[in-house]
């Protein structure tokens, strides 16, 4: 498969997906193809990276039924670093291993997410679900955000039940929110997931899964965008730059004529901010939030720093295709913007910025614009070094 949103979803479209299913109804694909996800995850890269001698506590969990292992029982003596031979010795007696944010530590899911974050312009998060036969990591729960179920290894039965609270967010915490609150209930939904086989739960629906007579493996693929009620938070901080919105609220000495005239008052202000609120803008401030928190994409970068001095106008380049980057231009310099970075360049660079931000490989010496040869050399060489462009070819 692709690292694209249209082959893990596939056979439904994008338009599909995002029109009947995102937020709504859960989804199941079987594909009747163990080797699917091959290069996403397999059992090489899960044992390399047991292999690691110094895994932190943080990036592991160990639970058994909804019951949580604390790290004290798995790591080595007083440290933070995980006793990989004591994780093996849990998982032999049933426990399921859990792997955070395994986005962050192997190399091949690292692309994957970076390359469908591009897509969703949201931050993902994949954790890694190692679960011996005939056993279960947790307990019936719903999340309180959207998961793709990516099954790589063995088998498990998954259970879909209802939702006792539609799309709830971190502050409906299943635990802390409704947990003992409601009925479970017969499930709605039971199969056997396979290798290759996808399911999709949307926030809030309850569910649990069970080994069967084999060892499992899956990514949980989390989607975290941002929701609504963060463009409040937003408006929020535009307030503060409001003088009324930074007076006092009234306190036990107020009048309380000026009490009453106080929630009217407010209330108006509100109406009347919330009406000349540039919804726009707001949505621009999460995008760049969302540019803040990307990784760089540093996949033959080493190669690259020490080969950037070798370029000449022959060499050939490209963009690296899963970085998310925006233009923006003011009356005096135009601005490259990416990860937590933003280069500045003269306004009569834009065309040749445009030339080389474009995803095909282009030569060096075919940067367009009112630049020299030197320039677009000097060009090419800066955006080789802060990693938004690679070097395909040297050409010497």
């Amino acid at each position: 498969m692709s690292y694209k949103l249209e082959s893990l979803i596939a056979p439904y479209t994008i338009e599909e997906f995002f029109q009947h299913y995102y937020e709504k109804e859960y989804f199941y694909i079987s594909r009747h193809d163990e080797n699917y996800y091959n290069g996403i995850l397999n059992t090489q890269d899960i044992d390399l990276f047991f292999q690691n001698q110094s895994l932190q506590t943080s990036g592991l969990r160990v639970c058994n039924k909804g019951g949580e292992i604390p790290a004290s029982q798995w790591r080595r003596g007083l440290s933070q670093i995980a006793d990989n031979d004591k994780l093996f010795v849990l998982l032999n007696q049933g426990n399921t291993l859990i792997i955070n944010s395994g986005n962050s530590s192997i190399i091949k899911l690292i692309n994957y997410c970076h390359v469908l974050e591009n897509e969703l312009n949201f931050r993902l998060q994949s954790n890694i679900y190692i679960t011996p036969p005939d056993a279960q990591g947790f307990a019936y729960h719903y999340d309180d955000h959207d998961v793709f179920i990516m099954q790589t290894t063995g088998t498990k039965t998954w259970r879909l039940y209802h939702s006792p609270i539609e799309i709830p967010t971190k502050k409906q915490n299943h635990a802390k929110f409704m947990k003992g609150k409601y009925e479970l209930g017969e499930p709605t939904f039971e199969q056997e997931i396979k290798p290759g086989d996808l399911l999709y739960i949307p926030r809030g629906l309850v569910h649990d899964a069970v080994t069967t007579d084999q060892a499992s493996v899956h990514i949980t693929l989390g989607l975290h965008p941002s929701y609504r009620f963060e463009l409040l938070q937003e408006i929020v901080n535009l307030a503060q730059d409001n003088l009324l919105f930074r007076k006092a609220i009234p306190n036990p000495f107020t009048p309380e004529y000026q009490k009453k005239a106080f929630k009217a008052e407010f209330k108006q202000l509100c109406h009347d901010f919330i009406d000349n609120v540039d919804i726009g803008s707001l949505l621009e401030t999460k995008f760049d939030n969302f540019l803040a928190s990307q990784t760089s994409e540093d996949q033959n970068r080493f190669f690259d720093s020490i080969q950037v001095h070798k370029l000449n106008l022959n060499s050939v380049l490209s963009r690296r295709e899963n970085i998310v980057y925006k233009l923006e231009k003011d009356d005096e310099e135009i601005h490259v913007k990416f990860y937590r970075k933003t280069l500045d360049f003269p306004l009569f660079t834009e065309f040749s910025l445009q030339t080389l931000l474009k995803e095909d490989s282009f030569a060096v010496k075919d940067i367009g614009g009112l630049i020299s040869e030197n320039g677009k050399i000097e060009l090419a060489t800066k955006f080789v070094r802060e990693g938004l462009l690679r070097i395909e070819k040297i050409n010497d």
